[in-house]
């Protein structure tokens, strides 16, 4: 039975409630109840089970996760990856251990860094710059660094990204296995891989000891529902357990852990996949007149796996890097004359996301308003206008004096380059630090910032209140 149906189920055998929410699942009591599923919106009593305690229902539920990956263990989480990110990082290391960290990292792996303490190693993927992405991370690098730096405690790496490129989990664990270190893979946008024939490359089945995934970034689940997987002999699930209720609410919305049951229930018929997989290969088809923009994987082929080892064929990455336009005022005409809102934009490129509820119609309607924007454009080269570094930034001072130290100034942009940065900088999305306390402001750095605010990119900072500024240590340590 389906958590909702067992919610349902229940709220007509006991209509009264002296407990907790305060709506008391009374959809009659204001409109908007209603709207939002306030029926089956309970709290943790007997008959709901405790998602930190798993018994009953919910245990059940999480069963279904772990046979429909394949994994030995499987929690539901309420606040998306971020909060299984921080868990699982928590429960592979102690204060002060070294980790292994691709640079390319949603930010809530720098903030577990910083949480924990951790002695944090950097790979930087290989840049691609046709489209302004990284691409897969070198199990040769990860070796080379293993070598390097033999007590790292655990290795952390996104796979697919967030623009689709796939890592090869398979070979990256076996080397991550050898040297007994285990392998936590951020798998927010790669939920949908190696559950059917037709969208592979997924990290449970190819080793990673623990995979964390947004169900609502590419399942029809709702915001925030994710779930987080484990198969390791390395890291025990109780204590994965432990700090996934240290890191999530005492008190899970039954709606979002509903809706992640429904999906997964749901996505056990293969042919949702097939249908999604048909409507993209169609959306290939139509396209092939494309003569200025590039559709990584679509128009463009991908063979160069020292770059890219795989791509999420559900990802539709758009360049207009040899064209007039930026990806700015791309996605502003694709808007003004079709409609069509998109997941990102970059310097050069457009992100558009699709998932098995994207129609047939909605596909062709995405190629037909490309091609007919195709014709208005002209061949350029432009500069290059990217969100992401090709050279580590040096490291002068440890991520615990940075964060702690009290003497900060606001800087200029192009004041700051050569001090140290007292924050985090990212550009949202997709929400990867450019640079991080205590690491040196390189040129690169500053033209990329410089360069986002002229073009009125999402700039975000920790601390400095404008995108124009750096928060730098004012003084020598």
């Amino acid at each position: 039975m389906r958590l909702i149906d067992y919610l349902k189920n229940y709220n007509c055998s006991c209509p009264k409630t002296f407990h907790m929410p305060g709506h008391k699942r009374n959809i009659l009591f204001a409109d908007y109840l209603a709207r939002m599923g306030a029926d089956i919106d309970f709290t943790e009593i007997d008959a709901a089970d405790d998602l930190h305690h798993a018994q009953g229902i919910l245990k059940t539920c999480m069963q279904k996760a772990e046979k429909l990956w394949h994994s030995q263990h499987s929690f539901f989480m309420v606040n998306g990856a971020t909060g299984g990110i921080l868990a699982g990082i928590r429960a592979c290391t102690h204060y002060g251990d070294k980790v292994l960290v691709i640079r390319n990292c949603h930010k809530s792996v720098y903030n577990a860094i910083e949480l924990f303490g951790l002695n944090a190693v950097y790979l930087l993927p290989e840049y691609i710059p046709e489209y302004d992405i990284y691409g897969s991370v070198s199990p040769q690098k990860i070796k080379q660094a293993i070598k390097e730096n033999p007590d790292i405690r655990l290795i952390i790496l996104t796979s697919p990204t967030y623009e689709g490129v796939i890592s090869d989990i398979r070979t990256i664990s076996e080397i991550a296995h050898r040297y007994h270190i285990p392998l936590l893979t951020d798998e927010a946008h790669g939920s949908h891989l190696d559950l059917s024939a037709y969208f592979t490359g997924g990290s449970v089945k190819n080793g990673s000891d623990i995979s964390v995934q947004s169900l609502h970034k590419t399942l029809p689940s709702l915001t925030q529902s994710a779930v987080i997987h484990l198969n390791s002999e390395m890291v025990s699930a109780e204590d994965l357990q432990r700090q996934l209720a240290v890191f999530q609410t005492s008190s899970p919305s039954y709606l979002l852990m509903s809706s992640a049951d429904a999906c997964i229930e749901m996505i056990h018929d293969t042919s949702l996949f097939e249908k999604w997989y048909e409507n993209l290969t169609a959306f290939k088809e139509r396209i092939i007149p494309l003569q200025h923009l590039r559709i990584l994987g679509y128009t463009d082929s991908i063979s160069d796996n020292r770059r890219i080892f795989g791509f999420d064929y559900s990802k539709i990455l758009i360049s207009c890097a040899d064209t007039n336009i930026t990806g700015k005022e791309l996605q502003s005409l694709l808007k003004q004359h079709y409609n069509i809102d998109f997941e990102m934009y970059s310097g050069n490129s457009l992100l558009a996301m699709t998932s098995m509820a994207d129609t047939q119609k909605d596909l062709m309607d995405l190629a037909d308003s490309l091609l007919q924007t195709d014709r208005t454009l002209k061949t350029e080269q432009k500069e290059r206008l990217s969100v992401y570094i090709t050279q580590l930034p040096q490291r002068a001072i440890s991520l615990s004096d940075a964060v702690n130290h009290k003497g900060i100034s606001y800087l200029p942009i192009e004041q700051s380059v050569g001090r140290i940065s007292g924050e985090y900088i990212w550009i949202y999305p997709p929400g990867i630090p450019l640079i991080t306390p205590c690491e040196i402001v390189s040129q690169e750095i500053a033209d990329i910032l410089h360069s986002a605010v002229h073009r009125q990119l999402n700039v975000q900072h920790t601390l400095s209140p404008a995108a124009a500024q750096i928060a730098v240590i004012s003084e020598t340590i």
